[in-house]
C-alpha cells in the first residue's frame, strides 16, 4: 500500500517537473518585439530588456548579458548596469530592408551561468518621406472607336522608394463614363496599372478624351504623383444614318394629280466624307402595285405621286424608306413613310326591304326576324358609315347583320297580342359625312294569337273541412280555374294528380268531375285512421300545346265520438277487465288500493274519460277519484267488515253522445302479518328484530344515531366539498327494457309521448311530475308535429322554387339555342378552278328545313351582283357554283378568300347566313427579285449586325404563299423574318458570330423561300459575303509558359532562352516587335536584354544566386497596325546554386557546468551554423550522439541551434560528458564540419535524508527516570558536504499524540530521544509522533519517519472495592437475611476492580475473618458470599466478615472488604427487604393504565383517520351527474311524502310504502329507503374482499346473461341493486367486467 501511494507521488512530480520545464523553456524561447522609426537620432531608447523579460537588473553583468552579433558596425547595443537596449546609430530603412513591407531586425541576446538565451525583435517603423514618380510625364494613345468594351492597355507604374503602407497603395483615374482603371498586382514589382474600355468609344461624340491617372501612397495626409494621358480616338464608319422625324405621316385627298410631292424625309450621318453622304431609295422589298403608285428622289428624300389615287380602292399606304451612307461597307436606315387617304361624302343612304313578313306570332321569341333591311352608300370610310334606328317604343329593333351594311329588324321583347295586335314602324338611315345625309321608310307588323296563357284557379291552396262518416259518393267539394285565351285555348278540363305517396293513395278514393271540377268522396273518412291529408288538382286547356296548371287541396277530417273507452287495467288473463288487489286489515284511511286506467281513441271531450262506482258492496269503505280513477279507503276496517268486496268501476267519455265501459275490482283484506310477508321482505325481517331484548334495542339506537350523525356530518362535508353533479341513468341506456309490465300503449300529444302502464313501472321512463295517474312521458326521439308540418311546408316550397327556377333556366336556354339556330353560320369550302355547276353544300338539310316548303317560302339568295358566283336550287336546297372562280381574282393576297352569302325564306321570314371559303392552290412557285446577292462586310462588325435583303414574291396566298425562308447553314449568320402583315414577310441576315477574317475570307450562303404546299414550293438566291480585313488578332507567344533554368555567374552576353509571337494579320499589321514592359524593375532591366526583332533574351549583367534565385521578366509582342495591338508574356528565370561552402561552426555562448537539477531543455550552449550556399547547398542539419541526454535543438533564428537537456541529469551517476557536434550541408556532394566541448555536472541537494527504518516501534515501561533516553533514530543523506549534514526534531502539532511529545526532547544531531516524566501505564498505553530529519542543502530536503512508542505495564495498583460500600466511603457494608434460608443462600457479593491488566489486574477473594466458619462460605472467583447451612437458633443474630482482595502480581497487591451479616425473622425481613418490590409493582401498575389509555386513544384517532381518509377519497373523484328526476324538484310520483338527503357518496330519499322508479334499496336498510342512482364510476370495497358477506348468513353468487345475481338471507349486502319486479331476495352484482360486446 505504502509503496502504491509512492508511485502516483513520483508520477504527479515527474508531470509537475515536465510541466515547469517547458513553462521555462517557453520563457528561455520567447521573442519581445519593439518598433521604432527610421532615421531616429544615435542613443535612442528602444525598450528595457532585462525588465520586460522579468531578469534582474544587478545580475545582468556578472552573467555577462549581451547581444551576439557578427556585424562590426551593429545598428543597437545594450547597457549592462540597466538593461536598457539604444540605437547605435542612424538607420535608414530603405538602405536595411530595400522594398520589404515589413523591415525587421533580429537580436540575440545572451545570459551566463546559467546560460539563457533571449530573441528581440526590432521593427523599423518606415516614415513617409518620398513621392511616387511616374516615368513619364504624359501618355499618348491613339484607340479606334471600334474597339470593343474590355480592351485593355497597360502603362508605366509609378515608383516609391517607400515601402509597405507607405508605398504606392492606390492609382485613381480621373472621372470619366469610358474608361476605367484595373491593377495587376506584380509581389516584387507593386501594382501596375491598366486602362480598361468600359464604354463603347464614339468618335463622333467625343474625338479626344484627357485623363489624368494619380498615383498615391499609403502616409496620412497621402503622398501622390500624377501623369496625364491623352486618348486620339481613331473614327470607323460606325454611325448610319439617322433621319430627323420618329414617324413620318401625312394626309392626302384622293384623285391628286401625278406629279403632286407627298412629303420629304430627310437623314443626318455623324461621319466624314462618304461615310458621312446620305442616299435614298424606296425598300425593295416593298409591293409592286406601291412602287407604282409613289417615287422619290435619291438626293433630296421628296416622295412624289406616280399613280392614281383611289380612296374606295386603297385608303392608307406604307411606304419603307432606306437612307444609306456611302462608307466602304454602307449602313443603311430604314423608316416608314405612312400615307392616310382623305375620302370626302357625296352619296346618300340608300333603304332596301329584301324580305318582309307582315304577320308574327305573340309567341316569338326576342330577336326573332321580321324583315330584312339592305342599306348602301357609294362613299368609303365615315362618309360610307351609314346608322339605322327605328322608334324606341315599340318592341321592335335594327340589329346589324353579319354582312356589311346589312340590318335585321327583329322583336326587342316578348309580344303581347292581349296588349296590342299591329305596329307601323318607320326605318331610319343616316351616314356619317359632313353634312351627314339621311332616309326613311315605314312598314306595318300584324301579331297573330297562340295559346300563351294558363288556366288560373280562384283559390290557392283550396281547404276543405269534412265530417268523418261522410255518406260516400256524394259530392264534398269543387274546384274553378279561367283561361284568358279564347276559343279552345279557353275550354278547361280537371283532374286529380295520382302518385305512389300516402296521400295520393287517399285520392284514389276521390273522383272529380272534368268539366264542373265537382269532387266526390267515394267512401267514408275515418277520423281516428285519418286526421287530414292534401293532393293536387290540375287545370289544363285545349290549346296547342295545351298549357296547365295545379293547385293544392287541404282537407281536413273533423272528429266524431265513435270510439268507447278502454280498460287498460285491472285486466284479467281472459282479457276482461277484472282484477283482484289485497290490502291488509289494519290500513288507515285514505290507504291506495289500485288505480283503474282506461284509453279513448277519441281526441278533446270525446276522449275525456270520467270514472264513477257503479257498484260497490259497501259505499262507507271505498271511494274513486273522478278524474285519476284512484280508489282508497275512507275508513279503517273493522272486524265486522267482510274480508272481500266487489267494486263495478264506469269510465265514459264527455261526448255529446258519451260512451262507457265498465271494470270489476274485487279488493280482498288479509292478516297484516301475511300482507306484510307478501308485500315487504323488510316488514318481516323487522318484525323479527322486534322481539330482541330491550338491551339490543339500545345498542342498535345508539349505532343508528351514530351512523346517523356520522352521516350527516359526511354529507354536510362532501356538500361543502362537490359541486353540482350531473347525473345520467344508466338505465336510459337500454331503451328498450320495459321493467315487468305486462301491458303498454304508447301515444303521443302536443311534444310529449305518454305510456300507460300497469302496477309496476317501466325503466327509462319519466313520471309526469304532478300526476296521480300511472301515465308515463317516454323520452321524445322525433321533432315535434310542428316541426315536422314547418319542415314539410319549407320542404314543399322549396320544391316548388327550384321547380320554377330549373324551369325559368330550361326557358333560357330553349331561347337562347333558338336564337343560335336562326342565326348560325353554315360555313363551305371549296377549291378554285372548280368547274361551273359543282355543288358545294345541301344548305336546306343542314339548316333543317323543310325542302318541299322552299319553293313556297321563295327561298332564295340575296345578292346585289349581276353575276353571282352561286345560287341555290329551290327544289332541293342545294348550293351550287355559277361560274369558274380564281381565287387571286376574287380575293387577290388575302389570306382567308371567304364569300358571305345571305339566304331568305319568307312566311315566316328567316334569314341565314352562309360562308364559302374558296380554297386556294398552290400553283406558284417563290421568286427572288435577283439570283445572286453580294455583300461587303467587315470582319469588326458586331453579332447583332441586320442585313436586310429583297423578299421573295409568290402569286398564290394564304398557306401556300411564302411561309418561311432558310439559311444553308453555317456559324456565323442566322436569319430573321420581318413579318410586316398580309403575308408580307422581309428576310433579314443577322451576324450571329464574330468574323474572323483570318478563318475565312469569305462566305457563300443560300437563301431559300417556301411556301405551304405539301410538299412545298421554293425559290432560292444565292449570297456571296467578302469579309473585310481589320487588325483585329494580337500578336500569339507560341508557347503557354516560358521557363528556363541559368546557371549563376555565367558570363555577360550568354543567351538565356528566344520567345516567339506570331500575328495572323496582313502587312504591317502582322509583323511583330518584341520589346520589355515598361512596368519592370530597373534591376532586372540591368541585368537581362532583349532583340527586338529575334525575341532573344541575352544576359548583360552579373548573375548572382544568393542574391536572387528566380526573375520574372515581363516580354511584350506588339504589331506595326496603325492602333498596334500588344500581348504579353512573362518568361521565368531560375537560377542554379553551385555547393561550394563547407558548415562553419560557432559556439557563440557557453556554460561548462550545469546544475544536475537543471529541467529538461535548459540550454548548455548557443550555436551558430553558417553556409555560403543557398538552397539545398545552403541547407545545414546538425546533429549530436543520442546516448546523451543532451540535444540539438533549432532557434527561431534560421541556421541557430540550441544545445539543452534531453533528460534530468544526476551528478551521483555521472559528472561530466563530452559532446560533439556535426554540422552538414544537403549538397551535392554534401560537405560536413564538427566541434567537441566538455560539460560538467554540478550537484545540488536533490536526495532528502533516509531514515534506516520506517517506521519505528519501541517498548518502554512504565514508570521510567525522567530526562532518560528511551530510543533513538538515525537517517542517512546521499549528497555531499553541506547537503549531507542531518539534523532532526520532533513534528508537533494540536493532535492528542503531539501533545504527549510535549514531554519528549531529541538530539538535533545523533537522533537520541529523552522522555521528560514517566509514563503510567492506565493513562496511557501507546502513542505515536513525527520525526523530520532535514540536510542543510539550499534549499533544505526533509523527510520523516513515524514513531510508534508501546508502554509495558506494571503493577503498581491495588485492588478497589466497589461494593458494600458504606455512606463514609469505607468497604463495610450491612446485609439482612432472613433466618428462616437455607444452605445457599446468596447473601450478597463483593465487588472490586483493578487497573492493572493482565495477571496484575486477575483479583482472587478470601475469607481473612469470619466469626463462624460453618455458617458462610466465599466464592475464590466471584466474591459471592453464601449460606453453608441453615441458621438455628442459637446462631448469633449478627456476624462479621472480613474479605480480602488481592491481585496476581509479582508482588502482589490487596484490599479488605467488610460485610455485617443480621438475621432477622421472616416478616419483618419481608416487610424490611421488599419495599422495592412494592414500589416497582405500583409503578407497573400505573404503567398499565397508561398504556391502555394510550392504546385506546391511538385507536381511536386511527378510526377516524380511516374514516377521514374514505371521506377525503370520496370527496376527491369527480363526479357528472345528469338525472332527469333531479330537474323536477317538486316531483313526487306515487309517493306520498318523500324526504332526500347524502350521507357519505350516497343520495338517499325516504318514501312511502311505495317505490320510485329508478332508485335502488339500500342493502342492510329496515326503512324505505332509496339510494338514488349515482352516475359515478364506482367499485365497491366489499366486493374487493371477496370473503366480505355484510350481515348475511348465507349467499350464493351466479351469473345470467349480462348481471351477476346473489341468493340472499333476510339481510342484503351492500353495494347491490334489487331486481325490480322481483320478489325473491336476489340481489344483482355491479358487473366488474365489461360485457361481450364491448370486449
Amino acid at each position: 500500500m505504502e509503496q502504491r501511494r509512492c508511485y502516483p507521488r513520483a508520477a504527479r512530480g515527474f508531470l509537475f517537473g515536465c510541466v515547469v520545464a517547458v513553462l521555462l523553456w517557453s520563457v528561455v524561447s520567447a521573442q519581445i518585439r519593439y518598433s521604432i522609426s527610421e532615421e531616429v537620432n544615435e542613443g535612442t531608447v528602444v525598450g528595457n530588456i532585462a525588465k520586460d523579460l522579468g531578469i534582474d537588473k544587478n545580475t545582468l553583468k556578472a552573467r555577462r548579458y549581451r547581444i551576439v552579433s557578427a556585424s562590426a558596425d551593429p545598428l543597437f547595443h545594450m547597457n549592462q548596469n540597466d538593461g536598457i537596449l539604444y540605437v547605435s546609430r542612424k538607420i535608414d530603412r530603405e538602405e536595411v530592408c530595400a522594398q520589404s513591407s515589413t523591415c525587421l531586425i533580429n537580436l540575440k541576446t545572451v545570459l551566463e551561468n546559467p546560460l539563457e538565451v533571449h530573441y528581440v525583435g526590432v521593427e523599423v517603423m518606415d516614415i513617409n518621406d518620398h513621392s511616387p514618380v511616374f516615368p513619364e510625364e504624359e501618355k499618348k494613345l491613339d484607340i479606334y472607336e471600334s474597339v470593343l468594351p474590355g480592351a485593355r492597355f497597360q502603362l508605366k507604374p509609378s515608383r516609391d522608394p517607400d515601402s509597405g503602407s507607405f508605398s504606392v497603395q492606390r492609382y485613381q483615374l480621373s472621372p470619366n463614363d469610358h474608361f476605367r482603371l484595373e491593377f495587376k498586382d506584380k509581389v516584387n514589382d507593386g501594382k501596375i496599372p491598366i486602362l480598361v474600355v468600359q464604354k463603347s468609344l464614339d468618335r463622333e461624340a467625343a474625338r479626344s478624351h484627357s485623363l489624368v491617372l494619380t498615383a498615391l501612397d499609403g502616409g496620412k495626409p497621402p503622398k501622390s504623383g500624377s501623369m496625364n494621358i491623352l486618348i486620339n480616338v481613331l473614327d470607323v464608319n460606325d454611325n448610319a444614318p439617322v433621319f430627323t422625324e420618329n414617324v413620318y405621316s401625312v394626309m392626302l385627298h384622293e384623285n391628286v394629280p401625278v406629279g403632286t410631292t407627298v412629303i420629304q424625309v430627310n437623314a443626318a450621318d455623324l461621319d466624314d466624307g462618304l461615310n458621312g453622304e446620305v442616299i435614298y431609295s424606296l425598300s425593295n422589298s416593298m409591293n409592286q402595285n406601291i412602287l407604282n403608285q409613289f417615287d422619290i428622289n435619291p438626293l433630296s428624300g421628296v416622295i412624289v405621286v406616280k399613280g392614281s389615287i383611289d380612296y374606295e380602292e386603297k385608303d392608307i399606304y406604307q411606304i419603307e424608306i432606306e437612307a444609306s451612307d456611302k462608307g466602304l461597307v454602307p449602313l443603311t436606315t430604314e423608316k416608314s413613310v405612312i400615307i392616310k387617304i382623305v375620302d370626302i361624302n357625296d352619296n346618300a343612304p340608300e333603304i332596301e326591304i329584301t324580305s318582309f313578313s307582315n304577320s308574327i306570332r305573340e309567341d316569338s321569341r326576342p330577336g326573332t326576324t321580321v324583315a330584312l333591311i339592305s342599306v348602301n352608300d357609294l362613299d368609303s370610310g365615315p362618309n360610307g358609315k351609314v346608322i339605322c334606328s327605328v322608334d324606341e317604343n315599340v318592341p321592335f329593333m335594327l340589329t346589324p347583320s353579319l354582312e356589311d351594311k346589312m340590318y335585321s329588324l327583329v322583336t326587342k321583347s316578348p309580344l303581347d297580342r292581349e296588349k296590342q295586335s299591329q305596329y307601323d314602324l318607320t326605318i331610319f338611315a343616316k351616314d356619317a359625312g359632313q353634312p351627314p345625309l339621311s332616309s326613311e321608310k315605314t312598314i306595318s307588323v300584324v301579331v297573330s294569337d297562340v295559346n300563351d296563357n294558363s288556366p288560373e284557379f280562384s283559390l290557392s291552396p283550396y281547404t276543405f273541412y269534412v265530417t268523418e262518416g261522410n255518406d260516400p259518393g256524394v259530392s264534398v267539394f269543387s274546384v274553378k280555374a279561367s283561361d284568358r285565351d279564347e276559343n279552345d285555348n279557353a275550354l278547361i278540363s280537371y283532374h286529380i294528380v295520382r302518385g305512389g305517396s300516402k296521400d295520393n293513395k287517399i285520392t284514389s278514393f276521390l273522383n272529380i268531375n272534368s268539366d264542373s271540377g265537382e269532387i266526390l268522396a267515394l267512401t267514408s273518412f275515418d277520423f281516428e285512421s285519418l286526421k287530414t291529408f292534401q293532393f293536387q288538382v290540375v287545370a289544363t286547356d285545349c290549346g296547342s300545346p295545351s298549357l296547365s296548371s295545379n293547385v293544392t287541396v287541404n282537407v281536413f277530417i273533423l272528429d266524431q265520438n265513435d270510439n268507447a273507452p278502454v280498460i287498460l287495467y285491472p285486466v284479467s288473463s281472459n282479457g276482461s277487465a277484472e282484477g283482484v288487489e289485497e290490502i291488509p286489515r289494519n290500513v288507515n284511511a285514505g290507504h291506495l288500493v289500485t288505480k283503474v286506467r282506461a284509453y279513448d281513441a277519441d281526441i278533446g271531450y270525446n276522449g275525456w274519460l270520467l270514472f264513477s262506482l257503479q257498484e260497490v258492496t259497501d259505499h262507507s269503505l271505498f271511494g274513486l277519484d273522478r278524474y285519476t280513477g284512484q280508489i282508497r279507503t275512507l275508513r279503517s276496517f273493522t272486524e265486522t267488515d267482510e274480508a272481500e268486496h266487489k267494486l263495478v268501476i264506469l269510465v265514459k267519455d264527455n261526448g255529446n253522445v258519451s260512451l262507457s265501459a265498465t271494470a270489476t275490482v274485487i279488493v280482498r283484506l288479509v292478516e297484516p302479518k301475511e300482507a306484510f310477508a307478501a308485500s315487504d321482505v323488510k316488514s318481516s325481517a323487522k318484525d323479527d328484530e322486534e322481539n330482541n331484548v330491550t338491551l339490543y334495542l339500545m345498542i342498535t339506537l345508539g349505532s343508528v344515531s351514530l351512523l346517523f350523525v356520522i352521516s350527516i356530518i359526511v354529507l354536510i362535508a362532501m356538500q361543502c366539498s362537490k359541486s353540482t353533479t350531473d347525473y345520467t341513468s344508466k338505465y336510459l341506456q337500454e331503451t328498450n327494457y320495459d321493467g315487468t309490465l305486462c301491458h303498454s300503449i304508447q301515444y303521443r300529444s302536443g311534444d310529449k309521448r305518454y305510456m300507460l302502464v300497469g302496477p309496476r313501472m317501466s325503466i327509462g321512463s319519466t313520471i309526469v311530475p304532478g300526476s296521480n295517474a300511472n301515465t308515463l312521458v317516454l323520452p321524445d326521439r322525433r321533432g315535434t308535429s310542428e316541426e315536422v308540418r314547418i319542415s314539410g311546408l319549407t320542404m314543399e316550397q322549396r320544391k316548388r322554387d327550384r321547380r320554377a327556377a330549373r324551369g325559368f333556366l330550361f326557358g333560357c336556354v330553349v331561347a337562347v339555342l333558338l336564337w343560335s339556330v336562326v342565326s348560325a353560320q353554315i360555313r363551305y369550302s371549296i377549291s378554285e378552278e372548280i368547274n361551273e355547276g359543282t355543288v358545294v353544300g345541301n344548305i336546306a338539310k343542314d339548316l333543317g328545313i323543310d325542302k318541299n316548303t322552299l319553293k313556297a317560302r321563295k327561298y332564295r339568295i340575296v345578292s346585289a351582283s349581276a353575276d353571282p358566283l352561286f345560287h341555290v336550287n329551290q327544289n332541293d336546297g342545294i348550293l351550287y357554283v355559277s361560274r369558274k372562280i380564281d381565287r387571286e381574282e376574287v380575293c387577290a393576297q388575302s389570306s382567308t378568300c371567304l364569300i358571305n352569302l345571305k339566304t331568305v325564306l319568307e312566311n315566316p321570314l328567316e334569314v341565314h347566313y352562309v360562308e364559302v371559303e374558296v380554297m386556294d392552290i398552290n400553283d406558284h412557285p417563290p421568286r427572288f427579285p435577283e439570283d445572286d446577292k453580294r455583300l461587303d462586310i467587315s470582319e469588326s462588325v458586331l453579332p447583332g449586325a441586320r442585313f436586310q435583303l429583297k423578299p421573295s414574291r409568290d402569286p398564290d396566298s394564304g398557306f401556300f404563299s411564302v411561309q418561311q425562308y432558310r439559311l444553308s447553314p453555317n456559324d456565323h449568320f442566322r436569319l430573321e423574318v420581318k413579318d410586316r402583315g398580309d403575308g408580307d414577310r422581309i428576310p433579314i441576315l443577322v451576324v450571329q458570330k464574330s468574323l474572323d477574317r483570318e478563318a475565312a475570307g469569305s462566305h457563300s450562303l443560300v437563301l431559300t423561300a417556301l411556301d405551304g404546299g405539301k410538299p412545298p414550293k421554293s425559290g432560292s438566291m444565292n449570297i456571296l459575303i467578302n469579309v473585310l480585313d481589320v487588325n483585329d488578332n494580337a500578336p500569339v507567344f507560341t508557347e503557354e509558359v516560358y521557363s528556363v533554368m541559368l546557371n549563376e555567374n555565367v558570363p555577360v552576353g550568354t543567351t538565356v532562352m528566344q520567345v516567339n509571337a506570331t500575328d495572323l494579320d496582313d502587312g504591317s499589321n502582322g509583323e511583330v516587335i518584341y520589346s520589355f514592359s515598361n512596368s519592370m524593375n530597373q534591376n532586372v532591366l540591368n541585368i537581362f536584354d532583349l532583340h527586338t526583332l529575334t525575341g532573344d533574351i541575352i544576359v548583360k549583367g552579373s548573375i548572382d544566386y544568393e542574391g536572387k534565385d528566380i526573375y520574372v521578366v515581363e516580354i511584350e509582342a506588339s504589331d506595326k497596325g496603325f492602333a498596334p495591338l500588344t500581348t504579353e508574356k512573362s518568361v521565368i528565370i531560375k537560377i542554379v546554386d553551385i555547393n561550394d561552402n563547407a558548415p562553419e561552426i560557432e559556439v557563440t555562448s557557453f556554460s561548462s557546468s550545469i546544475p544536475e537539477d537543471s529541467r529538461p531543455g535548459t540550454t548548455v550552449a548557443l550555436i551558430s551554423v553558417n553556409d555560403l550556399d543557398s538552397g539545398l547547398n545552403g541547407k545545414v542539419i546538425c546533429s549530436m550522439d543520442e546516448n546523451v541526454p543532451f540535444m540539438l535543438t533549432p532557434s527561431t533564428k534560421i541556421k541557430m541551434y540550441s544545445l539543452v537537456t534531453k533528460s534530468p541529469l544526476d551528478r551521483e551517476k555521472q559528472s561530466q560528458y563530452d559532446l560533439t557536434i556535426l554540422a552538414k550541408d544537403a549538397g551535392q556532394p554534401p560537405l560536413s564540419s564538427e566541434k567537441t566541448i566538455s560539460v560538467l555536472v554540478s550537484d545540488v541537494n536533490d536526495n532528502s535524508p533516509e531514515f534506516s527504518l520506517s517506521p519505528y516501534n519501541f517498548y518502554v515501561t512504565e514508570g521510567n527516570d525522567p530526562g532518560v533516553s528511551v530510543f533513538s533514530v538515525k537517517a542517512s543523506d546521499r549528497d555531499e558536504n553541506d547537503n549531507a549534514l542531518i539534523s532532526y526534531h520532533i513534528l508537533r502539532d494540536g493532535s492528542k499524540d503531539n501533545k504527549i511529545t510535549s514531554f519528549l526532547n531529541i538530539n538535533s544531531e545523533s537522533g537520541e530521544t529523552l522522555a521528560l516524566k514517566s509514563f503510567d501505564f492506565e493513562s496511557l498505553k501507546t502513542f505515536q509522533f513525527q520525526v523530520v530529519a532535514t540536510d542543510c542543502g539550499s534549499p533544505s530536503l526533509s523527510s520523516n519517519v513515524t514513531v510508534n512508542v508501546f508502554i509495558l505495564d506494571q503493577n503498581d495498583n491495588a485492588p478497589v472495592i466497589l461494593y458494600p460500600v458504606s455512606s463514609n466511603g469505607s468497604a463495610e457494608g450491612v446485609e439482612e437475611i432472613p433466618r428462616n434460608v437455607n444452605a445457599g443462600h446468596l447473601v450478597t457479593k463483593v465487588r472490586a476492580y483493578d487497573a492493572d491488566i493482565g495477571y496484575n489486574g486477575w483479583l482472587l477473594f478470601s475469607l481473612q475473618e469470619v466469626t463462624d466458619h460453618s455458617l458462610f462460605g466465599l466464592d475464590r472467583y466471584t466474591g459471592q458470599i453464601r449460606t453453608l447451612r441453615s441458621f438455628t437458633e442459637t446462631d448469633e443474630a449478627e456476624h462479621k466478615l472480613v474479605i480480602l482482595v488481592k491481585d496476581n502480581g509479582n508482588v502482589s497487591l490487596s484490599a479488605t472488604a467488610t460485610v455485617i451479616v443480621r438475621l432477622v425473622e421472616p416478616k419483618e425481613a419481608f416487610a424490611a427487604s421488599d419495599v422495592k418490590s412494592s414500589a416497582k409493582d405500583d409503578e407497573e401498575n400505573n404503567v398499565t393504565l397508561y398504556l391502555m389509555i394510550t392504546l385506546g386513544s391511538v385507536s381511536l384517532l386511527f378510526v377516524i383517520s380511516i374514516i377521514v381518509l374514505i371521506v377525503m377519497q370520496c370527496s376527491k373523484s369527480t363526479t357528472d351527474y345528469t338525472s332527469k328526476y333531479l330537474q323536477e324538484t317538486n316531483y313526487d310520483g306515487t309517493l306520498c311524502h318523500s324526504i332526500q338527503y347524502r350521507s357519505g357518496d350516497k343520495r338517499y330519499m325516504l318514501v312511502g310504502p311505495r317505490m320510485s322508479i329508478g332508485s335502488t334499496i339500500v342493502p342492510g336498510s329496515n326503512a324505505n329507503t332509496l339510494v338514488l342512482p349515482d352516475r359515478r364510476d364506482y367499485t365497491s370495497k366489499y366486493l374487493q374482499e371477496t370473503n366480505y358477506d355484510g350481515t348475511l348468513c348465507h349467499s350464493i353468487q351466479y351469473r345470467s346473461g349480462d348481471k351477476r345475481y346473489m341468493l340472499v338471507g333476510p339481510r342484503m349486502s351492500i353495494g347491490s341493486t334489487i331486481v325490480p319486479g322481483s320478489n325473491a331476495n336476489t340481489l344483482v352484482l355491479p358487473d366488474r367486467r365489461g360485457t361481450a360486446e364491448e370486449q
